[in-house]
């Protein structure tokens, strides 16, 4: 029989928590602690019947109620206490629910590929289960796994979008190249724009044109369309760059040069060029930034919509160290001002929470896995300080249940957070975001705690609720076993009073005769 988790950490945490419970149990068992329950059993059988019975009849009832409740803590041990089953590496599995290009891959503890096999060292060969809780496990993970399969696989918008947010220009060079890309192209051709604007220069129908197409914003960043069909065709850069090999037909100064002088290694590219050359240009460059996982991930989202791959360039070059923008160089209104530190102070809110929502998705499998490596240590003092009631081991299943069932509910709430962020977003994943598109964001987040709070509050309740059914049934089943002798101690005394009361009526009528034979 398998296992399945639900995580890379529960992999680990469920055989790190039962080997814990084996070694807990083996220190209960040698310290004598888990035999305690069974003084109690004794010294309560023997109290409560002499309490209420005669000497004799409460002698049968301790005897009785003593067989049963030694017979039910007996199997108890024996099926749900004791560990009997081995639980190895082959038995605990991890397959992930959604998988790129239909995958199917299996994972067990010491071939996950992660740092996880580094980190922890399992002696699987030594693990063992009692078989109770073996057949809680089977039962909880095969449950959470059907359940997950429900939910559909859609791509994680929240993942593609926060890993744009938190990817930052880590090559010096690409951030001096930027700089002086902004200064050779982009700052002269918006200046050049700037003066056209009130003109009949023909470059304006054409910005004007790819302005409705690209969004009004277009002007407003390096890689602008609008200056990529105009002025970037005519501007170049002021220095060599590398990546460009010098062709002399290209340069205006070949065979001007003095004697000796090298010729230049590279070429100075027009700026359309150096932006959009697809191995050396700064578009290619930027969007590389991001790790071969991602793009890899997601190619089927950014791959299909040029206007996309544009604010995944726009948004990483914003996280470089600089604004890049012409709102940090030219000053169209009184009021820019105002409107810059507005408009910085929601980014920042916004780069802030996305972040936190993303780490809380990435941190709840874990802490999961670690409630069950708890709740698997504490187990054996539970059941041994409870003195092994039949009511414990039905509300430690379902709060074990509970737990596993965590992770369906945070598949579910993965799958509402992409769709209402593809209902809100639309396809605006990376500019700038609208007061519902954060709404998402809180909901989210809200959900992502309280859910499984709910749940588990709502099943710790009906473990109660079952363990109290449990408790009144097995009390029940013990008053049956003592009823037949305290119903004979019952009878017995009932028979000695009425012999009694007619022996004392008999002996009195006899003395009233005798009494009327004298007079």
């Amino acid at each position: 029989m398998s296992i399945g988790v639900q995580s890379f950490a529960e992999l680990y945490a469920t055989l790190i928590g039962w080997q814990q419970y084996d070694a807990m149990w083996n220190l209960l068992t040698q310290t004598g602690v888990a035999y305690l329950p069974f003084i109690g059993i004794i010294l309560k059988n023997i109290a409560q019947p002499y309490e209420s019975q005669e000497t004799k009849s409460a002698a049968g009832t301790s005897l009785r109620r003593m067989e049963v409740d030694l017979i039910i803590k007996l199997l108890l041990i024996f099926f749900a206490v004791s560990p009997a089953l081995n639980l190895d590496a082959n038995v605990i599995s991890y397959t992930p629910v959604c998988q790129p290009d239909g995958q199917q891959n299996t994972y067990h503890a010491g071939d996950t590929g992660t740092t996880y096999d580094q980190a922890f060292s399992v002696s699987t060969s030594e693990i063992r289960v009692p078989i109770f809780w073996y057949a809680v496990l089977s039962f909880s993970a095969g449950s959470t796994a059907a359940a997950n399969t429900t939910v559909a696989c859609v791509p994680d918008y929240r993942k593609m979008v926060t890993q744009v947010d938190m990817t930052q220009i880590q090559s010096a060079p690409l951030k001096q190249e930027l700089q002086q890309f902004e200064q050779d192209c982009y700052l002269p051709a918006r200046t050049q724009y700037l003066k056209d604007a009130n003109t009949d220069s023909s470059n304006i129908p054409v910005i004007q044109n790819d302005t409705g197409k690209y969004g009004n914003d277009d002007t407003e960043w390096l890689g602008s369309h609008g200056f990529q069909d105009t002025y970037y065709q005519n501007l170049k850069a002021s220095q060599p760059v590398s990546g460009f090999p010098y062709n002399p037909s290209e340069d205006v100064n070949a065979g001007a040069y003095p004697d000796g002088t090298p010729t230049p290694a590279y070429a100075t590219p027009s700026c359309s060029e150096w932006w959009n050359d697809p191995e050396s240009g700064l578009r290619a460059r930027l969007y590389g930034a991001l790790p071969a996982s991602f793009l890899t991930e997601f190619k089927d989202v950014l791959s299909s919509d040029d206007k996309l791959q544009d604010d995944v360039v726009k948004r990483i070059t914003s996280n470089g160290g600089g604004d890049y923008s012409a709102n940090d160089n030219v000053h169209e209104t009184d009021n820019v001002g105002s409107n810059l530190l507005e408009r910085v102070g929601l980014i920042f809110s916004e780069m802030e929470t996305y972040p936190t929502i993303y780490a809380i998705s990435q941190a709840a499998p874990i802490v999961q896995a670690l409630l069950l490596l708890m709740a698997f240590s504490f187990l054996p003092f539970v059941l041994v300080f409870s003195g092994y009631k039949p009511a414990t081991f039905s509300a430690g299943a379902i709060v074990i249940f509970s737990l596993y069932f965590w992770s369906y509910i945070w598949h579910l709430v993965g799958w509402l957070d992409s769709v209402l962020m593809q209902a809100f977003f639309n396809d605006s994943w990376f500019s700038f975001r609208s007061p519902n598109e954060t709404l998402v964001t809180i909901i989210i987040g809200f959900l992502q705690i309280v859910a499984p709070l709910f749940w588990f509050g709502f099943m710790s309740a009906l473990g109660v609720a079952a363990g109290s059914f449990i408790a009144t049934a097995s009390g029940a089943f013990g008053q049956l076993a003592s009823g037949p002798s305290e119903a004979a101690g019952s009878s017995g005394a009932n028979v000695a009073k009425t012999a009694m009361t007619m022996g004392r009526n008999k002996v009195v009528a006899m003395a009233k005769e005798m009494n009327k034979a004298k007079s």
